[in-house]
């Protein structure tokens, strides 16, 4: 049976949910007070399913109610319109907060919806849907070319830059939002544990909003946190999602949103992000990289090589480019190519943890005696520098220890380690799949195992 529109409720006015509010009056949806941009039609199912909250609302209801007096399918257009909508208000279908699908049926806006008089309220002055590049401060822009390179040197040259911009303007959003990230990939690059880096990360992510909610990096900021230290994946789609409303070409959001897709397992969106953002800037070492990585964990090696040697005809030693050629081989049988480049990318990187961990399982993997010693100068970094746990289960899966890797990642675990976002798709961990304990971490992190 059908759900009319409601006639008593308002046409006017504004109504409100979670974060938002909707000016019906003026056809307007903010957030924060922030107004995002939202298509007609895309507007007109809000409207349409907040005036019957908790009720079922038919697909041909809506399609009535989008296009009155036509008889022709618009089930295309309909799934378009709605996907728009769920982008604006950082909604999924997964995990819908607004919006629920019943398939082949309808939708229901399951958020509680409040009345409220049509009053006049202050607004920002001026709000940005793209944020360009000519608006980012010099500073910053130096800041995230150092970034780029991921490399521990070059990335405390970018945050040096990204605090000279705040010297220079102490509420600059865009050189927090860029220590946000610089925290982030210090932990990725195990210059610190995560019970240390999660704190400054998450506080300039804050500040960065507090100083523009209307900044697309700002909000990719905070979902990085919210992915990385906080496993909340859903709160990281999110932000997200609102980041690419507020700043659709952005290299730096798509490639965040593409590693958070990568990491869910979702490898055709993921990489479609990931390219996304090396189109946007082709020759950023970090975009990149980004893409061979994705294609790593997508299990598509004959390209993450190809990918990384892309990278290596521009930057010969990045040793970032290097580590994945390196796991392409190893995955591809490889194994001596595999050795070489993992070598240059220890000459390169500094001697990484992630890098040296990688020697270990590929020589252990070949059965090669000198993964005992290799393993013995992991051991030794760790008395010299953070070294994750994480690292040492990549190491011990080499050698197929399986009772040792699952007690190293569960030690990860209790260490919050950012690193374990990646055990659902790591190839490396393949022949753990099967344990019961990592599934079980799997579900503790909150990631389902059998999707």
């Amino acid at each position: 049976m059908s759900f009319p529109a409601p006639k008593s409720l308002p046409t006017g006015g504004k109504l409100r949910f979670g974060n938002f509010e909707v000016d019906l009056d003026n056809r307007e949806l903010r957030k924060h007070g922030i107004r995002i941009k939202l298509q007609r039609k895309p507007f007109q199912i809000l409207e349409f399913l907040m005036r019957t909250p908790g009720q079922l609302v038919l697909r041909e209801d809506l399609a009535q109610h989008l296009w009155p007096g036509l008889h022709v399918s618009f089930d295309r257009s309909l799934n378009t319109a709605v996907n728009a909508l769920r982008r604006a208000l950082g909604d999924t279908s997964r995990n819908a907060r607004f919006i629920e699908t019943r398939t082949g049926l309808g939708y229901r806006f399951i958020a509680a919806v409040e009345n409220t008089a049509a009053v006049v309220e202050p607004r920002p002055q001026l709000v940005h849907s793209k944020v360009t590049a000519v608006e980012v401060p010099s500073d910053c822009l130096r800041g995230r070319y150092f970034c780029h390179k991921l490399n521990e040197a070059d990335l405390h040259k970018g945050m040096a830059q990204f605090n000279a911009a705040l010297a220079n303007d102490p509420a600059c959003a865009f050189a927090y939002a860029g220590l946000a990230d610089a925290y982030c990939l210090a932990a990725t690059l195990n210059m610190g544990s995560a019970a240390e880096l999660h704190p400054r990360a998450k506080e300039a992510a804050l500040a960065a909003l507090r100083a523009r909610q209307d900044l697309g990096e700002a909000h990719a900021a905070l979902a990085t946190v919210k992915r990385m230290f906080e496993w909340d994946w859903s709160g990281a789609e999110a932000e997200y999602l609102t980041a690419l409303v507020l700043s659709s070409n952005s290299g730096v959001i798509h490639q965040a949103y593409g590693t958070y897709l990568a990491a869910m397992g979702r490898a055709e969106d993921a990489l479609r992000e990931l390219r996304q953002s090396e189109e946007v800037d082709p020759l950023s070492p970090m975009f990149n990289i980004g893409v061979a990585w994705g294609l790593y964990v997508t299990r598509d090696y004959q390209a993450a090589s190809e990918q990384s040697w892309k990278v290596l005809a521009m930057e010969p030693q990045c040793g970032a480019a290097q580590y994945t050629l390196g796991l392409a081989y190893s995955q591809m049988g490889l194994t001596e190519d595999a050795i070489v480049e993992l070598r240059n990318a220890l000459a390169c990187s500094g001697n990484r943890p992630a890098v040296l961990a990688a020697l270990v399982h590929v020589q252990a993997a070949a059965g090669d005696p000198a993964a005992a010693e290799t393993l013995r100068e992991l051991e030794d970094l760790a008395g010299q520098r953070f070294v994750s746990p994480y690292w040492f289960a990549i190491a011990h899966a080499g050698f197929e220890d399986n009772g040792r890797a699952l007690d190293m990642l569960e030690k990860a675990y209790q260490e919050r380690d950012v690193w374990l976002g990646w055990v659902k798709v790591e190839p490396r961990f393949d022949g753990l799949r099967a344990e019961p304990r990592l599934q079980e971490l799997l579900r503790n992190i909150g990631l389902n195992p059998t999707e």
